[in-house]
């Protein structure tokens, strides 16, 4: 593995778990779930994490853990699905691939660009460091970039253009990779001193494509400047050795070993990493070795003794790359001192292990040393040298060229989308014009309507009141005319009829009676009565002047006449019953009218709905408030079932415009009662 994949994954780890920490904060603040599906899922994500079973037993934990985060709402379930995606990506790609698909749709349903970025980015690393398919892995590294970018998440951008510049140094286009690297710098530059991380794995890998490129005095530079944002982290002590060990390197090419070796040994002074990182320990060794070796050592058994140590640790570590790299070494080692039958056999275990891991670069370095080495068998070599190398070009070629029709593809279809969103948010404005419109056009027809119905229902109540004050009128003349013919009736009794019984009772006792004594008893008795009869009449004489009506008896009347027609044609019994107190003079006309439409609709819902047999009318005054109690006997109805009626709601209409209550009280089969109460 080279130096740049294995930062590469490190910083891809560092992502994944910045990811998935953003995810964790994100399902803390969602809507309120079931803790129940949440801590299950958690709990065998856990058991998938700690346990010791069987990597078969710990699969069926991710997969209870996602059967389980279905019963979850979008958001939430988004998040449960990416912690499982990060821990199953590279050993079940069956169900990675289920979860990321579902995780997709999802996060393209909630229109959330950045949960489609960090989408698009955990396929980029499946497919880099699982599948290693090159091409696939840019596409969706780049599209991810594409999502940050818009989002302007610098830091998540940087490192998709830091991946993306890792593939393409994996594809030998260091330029392409050099610019790659050159804009992530430029991202991290911008960001706070948490970016020292991260410019220190891109100057490292700027580095390293200027070795390639051999452009060594910058990729020293690149690799110093790497070293002083290393000093800035808490990961010196980690990479040290690997920047020394990178800079060696760069020495080596340049054919200065003595400065090469210098940094070898720098690298090797860490003391733990032996134990810690035998990986990078073996890489020292076999560089430090091979540096000497080429630097004339004079000391061939140590050399001898760093290449047999560098192979071992890596035969332990079945690292088969670094195997194939230190038998080539040695191959040339013995071949310098003529040992040709080793230095073949070691060249050509080198070359079938490159080969085994499709390590093409020391395949070609191991056919081109056994060339040179089997001269009987060179022109084979070589010729398996050319082929394999056109091969890798054209392979090659073909990868950069599709990662590069990659970009412009992508790139042209974001333009195309960002044309048909322009397109969308202007067809957007026009529909949104067009409904306003229709929408202002509906408003002013429905408020000439509504006010259309108001001056109808002013023109009614002007109506209503006119009718009462006709009603009132006529009630008044028929009182008035009453009023005189029982005044008429009143002095004639008092002046006429009275004052005959008077002079008859008078003129009847100057007679004298003679006759028997029962004769004179009764003739005195029937006197006496005269006496009580003028009495009485008297008495009904001063009534009927007194007290014959009264003008607030005039509303009362009205309903009276109302209810008591209407009792006779429907045959219902009724009582009416008006509080002497109650100011009826003083009392507005509207509100009359008011009243009185209420008691006729109350007297006909009686009628239809009802079926009562008696009405109760009762006028009460407290304080300045007026009360109207309408109570009938007949079967109720449930006032908590909606209603399609009208006729309650005008009731209540008309009281409250007058700023009073209306309440109802029924229950079936127990009649209803209407209460009001209006301030006078």
């Amino acid at each position: 593995m080279t130096d740049k994949t294995f930062f590469g994954i490190l910083l891809l780890l560092s992502g994944t778990v910045c990811l998935v920490s953003c995810e964790h904060i994100t399902s803390s603040s969602t809507e309120n779930q079931s803790n129940d599906i949440p801590d299950s899922i958690v709990y065998y994500i856990n058991q998938y994490k700690n346990s010791s079973a069987p990597l078969i037993k710990k699969k069926q934990y991710l997969q209870r853990a996602y059967n389980l985060s279905q019963g979850l709402h979008d958001t939430l379930k988004f998040n449960y699905l990416t912690d499982i995606s990060n821990l199953i990506y590279d050993n079940d790609s069956i169900l990675f691939k289920k979860i990321n698909a579902e995780k997709l749709a999802l996060s393209t349903k909630l229109k959330d660009t950045l949960r489609i970025g960090k989408t698009h980015y955990l396929y980029g690393h499946y497919y880099y460091y699982v599948k290693e398919n090159l091409d696939s892995a840019y596409y969706f590294y780049h599209v991810a970039n594409k999502s940050f970018t818009t989002l302007g998440k610098d830091v998540l951008s940087g490192e998709m253009l830091y991946t993306m510049a890792c593939i393409k140094n994996d594809l030998r286009d260091y330029t392409g990779s050099e610019k790659l690297t050159y804009q992530a710098i430029k991202l991290f530059n911008g960001l706070n001193k948490k970016s020292s991380r991260h410019l220190y794995y891109c100057h490292n890998l700027a580095g390293i494509n200027f070795q390639y490129l051999k452009e060594f005095d910058k990729s020293l530079l690149h690799h110093l400047k790497a070293l002083e944002y290393l000093d800035k982290t808490e990961y010196k002590d980690d990479y040290q050795s690997t920047s020394f060990n990178n800079i060696g390197k760069v020495y080596e090419k340049m054919g200065e070993h003595t400065k090469a070796i210098e940094y070898f040994q720098k690298g090797l002074m860490n003391e733990t990493l032996k134990i810690e990182n035998p990986r990078s320990y073996a890489r020292l060794l076999d560089n430090l070795a091979y540096n000497k070796f080429k630097n004339n050592d004079t000391d061939t058994i140590e050399i001898s003794l760093l290449f047999k140590e560098a192979l071992k640790i890596r035969d332990s570590l079945k690292i088969i790359a670094g195997i194939a790299t230190a038998k080539r070494h040695l191959a040339e080692y013995y071949s310098y001192y003529n040992d040709t039958l080793k230095a073949i056999t070691y060249a050509k275990d080198a070359e079938t292990m490159a080969k085994s891991v499709d390590d093409n670069g020391d395949r070609l370095k191991a056919l081109k040393l056994l060339a040179k080495l089997d001269k009987a068998n060179a022109g084979s070599y070589l010729e398996t040298y050319i082929r394999l190398n056109d091969s890798i070009h054209d392979q090659e070629r073909a990868v950069r060229n599709k990662s590069t029709r990659i970009e412009y593809e992508t790139d042209g279809y974001i333009a195309k989308t960002e044309r048909l969103t322009l397109q969308n948010i202007l067809m957007g404005i026009i529909g949104g014009a067009l409904v306003l419109v229709f929408g202002l056009l509906y408003f002013i027809k429905r408020q000439r309507a509504k006010t259309n119905a108001l001056l109808y229902e002013q023109e009614q109540q002007r109506a209503n009141e006119e009718i009462y004050s006709l009603i009132s009128k006529q009630q008044a003349k028929l009182e008035e005319g009453r009023k005189q013919e029982r005044h008429r009736i009143s002095e004639e009794l008092h002046d006429g009829i009275l004052g005959k019984l008077f002079g008859t009772r008078v003129g009847l006792g100057f007679f004298s009676i003679d006759g028997k004594k029962e004769e004179a008893d009764d003739f005195k008795s029937y006197l006496e009565e005269l006496q009580t009869i003028e009495k009485e009449i008297r008495d009904v004489s001063h009534a009927l002047k007194n007290n014959i009506l009264r003008s607030d008896d005039s509303f009362v009347s009205v309903i009276e006449q109302y209810v008591s027609t209407q009792g006779k044609i429907h045959g219902f019994n009724h009582d009416i019953h008006a509080d002497t107190t109650i100011p009826w003079d003083s009392i507005d006309d509207k509100l009359k009218v008011i009243l009185y439409r209420i008691i006729q609709e109350s007297v006909q819902n009686m009628v239809k709905h009802a079926h009562a047999d008696t009405i109760s009318i009762i006028f009460n005054m407290s304080s300045k408030f007026l009360h109207l109690k309408i109570k009938d006997d007949g079967k109720g109805f449930d006032i908590f079932k909606k209603r399609t009626g009208i006729g309650l709601k005008n009731m209540e209409s008309r009281i409250l415009k007058y700023n009073g209550t209306f309440t109802v009280d029924s229950n079936l089969g127990e009649g209803t009662t209407i209460t009001i109460r209006v301030l006078v």
